[in-house]
């Protein structure tokens, strides 16, 4: 038996091109951590390469994001036209179970850790449902990722959760969409994946890598005692690593210590704007627009490379605000974000069901496409400005922003805090980020950056015409999913998303365990 787990990825930037060097899906080693170790599985992640279309897979697990799903749909009509049966999962899927189901054997809502297992035994016994809502997570009984089968050079292949979601409520985010809850796994099992990973990894990884740990999770600082506590676990295990986590935990001198101490060496924050209102409209109250300097600064002289990106929002910031970005980014030491992106009304959000609500007149732009709510394309009307004045605004920042001068400049800030600290991770990872960005994407002139006339995707899935029965049916697995009508109104069926997870009470303060001392 042969099973595939695809995590699909689409250019955000239209450009057809991998992002070798974010983050990588993580989902890939997770799910194949709930499956038999006897079983063949191959995990490719879209991110960084391409599918071997001449491949053949008994089973295929698919996840996909909301604006990746055109693809996914494709992806698996291609797979079941050549014998393979696939399940879909994550956050769309539990969110729009009902849009899934005609496109996919099985539809996996919540968690996968209680359904993927029951999914392949049922695939096994040829009684595989449609749909398996997932058992409450327990953060106890969650088995090790398959690190050894982590594709490709594996910059990223130590790289897992110790927590799950996020106790805040940011009106934006897909996992406030499916209900806010924080969990967390207990320190010793976060430890044991750790070393289990670099037992696995060995054989084909070099000894600086496997020192080397990403947590992929929402939000590693969603309880801070636990955090903490992390922290004084991963010390005396000498490791370096990188996670993401909300400002509150960066602009706390004693937690930037102890994580510091602890080996962390890079995060993700989310400042997302330096306008007040927008701030205020996106219920990102954690973020403090007068702490950023010294937070910043002080995550530096500890080792801490702050990597964050800006969301320009239609609903709030006029052209002005968005031509503050570049002033405002060297009065915050930040210097250079990540990307600069609109605010997207992801389908599921508070954000979205907020803004389909407003009819006189819509909110929405015109023939929006799901494919145009991945953060590159205008999908909302702006309310203090023309469409053309808002994108000039937005095309003219992101050239200066990404400029060449300014990515320097950004280095010679950067860096010799962080050397004369002999914290060469981060700086590295500064290097890299800076000389792989830029802002060439706002100068293609297929972009209109605007919903319903931007240019389609380059990536494409090799169907024949043998892959359809009719031209209906070409249609229906081709054609891009629509979200709005000419008008700018949403379409009925988006209306119709639940949340997925009840609030859950935080789990208490993990008890100290005696580590290992000579990680592998």
């Amino acid at each position: 038996m042969r099973i595939g787990i695809v995590s699909v990825f689409v250019d955000y930037h239209r450009r057809g091109r991998k992002n070798r060097y974010s983050l990588q899906p993580q989902i890939g080693p997770l799910l194949a951590g709930l499956l038999p170790r006897d079983i063949e599985i191959e995990i490719v992640n879209e991110t960084s390469h391409d599918l071997d279309w001449k491949r053949d897979y008994d089973l295929l697990f698919i996840s996909s994001l909301h604006s990746d799903m055109d693809r996914a749909r494709q992806i698996s009509h291609y797979y079941r036209r050549r014998g393979a049966v696939t399940v879909i999962g994550g956050a769309f899927a539990s969110s729009y179970p009902e849009l899934c189901e005609p496109w996919f054997d099985a539809v996996v809502v919540g968690d996968p850790e209680g359904a993927v297992p029951q999914a392949y035994a049922d695939f096994c016994a040829g009684s595989l449902r449609k749909r398996y809502v997932s058992a409450p997570y327990t953060p106890t009984s969650t088995t090790t990722p398959r690190f050894d089968l982590f594709n490709g050079s594996r910059h990223h292949a130590l790289c897992f959760e110790a927590t799950r979601g996020c106790p805040f409520a940011c009106d934006f985010c897909v996992l406030t969409g499916l209900g806010t809850r924080h969990e967390v796994r207990p320190i010793p099992l976060v430890i044991r994946d750790i070393v289990a990973g670099q037992q696995m990894l060995d054989p084909t990884m070099p000894w600086y890598k496997r020192r080397i740990v990403g947590f992929c999770d929402n939000n590693i600082g969603g309880n801070l005692s636990y955090l903490r506590a992390l922290c004084d676990a991963l010390e005396r295990l000498r490791l370096q690593w990188y996670g993401a986590a909300t400002f509150n935990v960066v602009a706390n001198p004693d937690l930037v210590r102890a994580m510091s101490r602890s080996g962390c060496r890079a995060l993700f924050v989310g400042l997302e704007s330096f306008n007040p209102a927008t701030l205020a409209d996106m219920g990102k109250h954690q973020n403090l627009i007068h702490k950023m300097r010294s937070a910043l600064d002080n995550c530096r002289r500890h080792g801490i490379l702050i990597i964050s990106g800006l969301l320009v929002s239609p609903l709030s910031d006029t052209p002005d605000d968005i031509r503050a970005i570049p002033a405002n980014l060297a009065r915050s030491g930040l210097d250079v974000p990540t990307f600069v992106a609109f605010e997207s009304p992801i389908p599921g959000t508070p954000h979205f069901r907020r803004l389909g609500r407003e009819t006189h007149p819509p909110a929405f732009m015109p023939n929006v496409l799901l494919r145009d709510l991945a953060g590159y394309t205008l999908a909302v009307r702006p309310r203090n400005s023309s469409v053309g004045e808002f994108v000039a605004a937005y095309r003219d920042v992101v050239r200066e922003v990404f400029s060449a001068k300014r990515r320097l400049a950004k280095l010679v800030h950067d860096l010799p805090p962080l050397l004369a600290g002999g914290h060469w991770l981060p700086a590295l990872v500064d290097i890299g980020d800076m000389a792989t960005i830029s802002a060439d994407a706002v100068d293609d002139p297929r972009r209109s950056f605007v919903a319903g006339t931007d240019a389609p995707p380059p990536e494409t899935v090799p169907l024949v015409d043998a892959d359809f029965t009719c031209e209906a049916e070409r249609n229906a697995v081709v054609e891009p999913w629509r979200v709005t009508d000419e008008t700018g109104t949403l379409l009925a069926h988006w209306q119709h998303a639940k949340p997925v997870f009840a609030p859950r009470r935080r789990t208490a303060s993990p008890v100290a365990i005696p580590l290992a001392s000579n990680a592998a």
